[in-house]
């Protein structure tokens, strides 16, 4: 699990390093780093749910845990995968 958490952060923050390099659309990079900083503020909700002991912690930290481990990281697959169909159609037209 925290694996793909730490492999999630360093694709995402790699693409939004890389995308401005290779003249990709704004958006590309923007979405990256929004995937990010997604992936970080669900990691940090996900400890303190695990952490906390007010009522309602647990339910948060479980929520995180599945944003972290589970759609974030799809969300991630998916813009690369958009990213890569986005650069072969640029390509074919060059």
């Amino acid at each position: 699990m925290e694996l793909s958490v730490a492999f999630t952060l360093w694709v995402s923050f790699g693409a939004f390093l890389f995308f401005p390099t290779v003249k990709a659309p704004p958006l590309f990079a923007r979405t990256a780093i929004a995937l990010c900083s997604a992936e970080l503020l669900a990691c940090l909700l996900w400890t303190a749910g695990r952490t906390c002991i007010v009522p309602g912690c647990p339910a948060m930290g479980a929520t995180a845990r599945t944003a972290a481990a589970v759609d974030i990281p799809a969300l991630t697959a998916l813009m690369l995968v958009l990213a890569g169909v986005y650069g072969l159609r640029v390509a074919k037209n060059w």
